[in-house]
């Protein structure tokens, strides 16, 4: 059909207005349809994204509460095992509350003159031994320093040097004194010829080895 017998024929003109009019309905429907499925399809998307961003979040707070659980025990561990360290490696010394507990338990015994002897070789075995001679003058006790100990060992121990077999008095209350004390006493039995230097005979020992 020419153009200008579909002018002049009314059916065919009919037909036009109805699928002019088909199309103007159909199209903002099918538009309006595509636009709703675009935005629902947005609004999935960015509800996936929101999950997965909050899921992930979660995940790294979790693993760095973790981190910092492990890192705070980490810490706990070094800081006792540095204390440890020091403590192993750091000087001995009489507390006062030590000093008090001494003077407490030997000032006034009827004591047998005493030689506080530190190990030969070690400065620290040397001051330890100076404080305790130093502690029990205070207490009224006789004390003779000597720095020439050969016993290779650690803590302290107590003897007596009793050639004439004579009785000694004083030793039962060091030994209880020192123990109350909470000084590193270990009963070992001492030779007189592991002190160098002369060793008046009828007196107690007091030998400090080393930490």
């Amino acid at each position: 059909m020419g153009w200008l017998t579909f002018w002049e024929s009314v059916g065919a003109l009919r037909r036009a207005e109805l699928l002019t009019i088909i199309t103007t309905m159909v199209f903002p429907l099918l538009s309006g349809t595509v636009l709703l499925t675009l935005r629902h399809r947005i609004k999935t998307l960015l509800n996936k994204t929101a999950q997965i961003q909050g899921a992930f979040y979660h995940d790294s707070v979790e693993r760095l509460v973790e981190k910092n659980r492990a890192l705070a025990h980490h810490l706990g561990t070094t800081g006792e095992e540095l204390t440890t360290l020091r403590q192993a490696t750091a000087p001995r010394e009489i507390t006062a509350a030590q000093e008090d507990i001494l003077l407490e338990k030997l000032r006034g015994v009827n004591a047998a003159p005493v030689i506080v002897a530190a190990y030969a070789f070690e400065d620290e075995s040397a001051s330890y031994a100076a404080q305790i001679a130093a502690v029990l003058r205070k207490a009224g006790w006789s004390i003779t320093l000597n720095k020439s100990s050969m016993n290779d060992f650690k803590g302290i121990s107590l003897g007596k040097i009793a050639l004439m077999h004579q009785p000694l008095s004083g030793l039962h209350e060091l030994a209880q004194a020192f123990t109350e004390a909470r000084l590193d006493l270990r009963q070992r039995d001492i030779r007189s010829d592991t002190i160098a230097g002369q060793l008046q005979d009828g007196c107690l020992l007091v030998v400090v080895g080393r930490k």
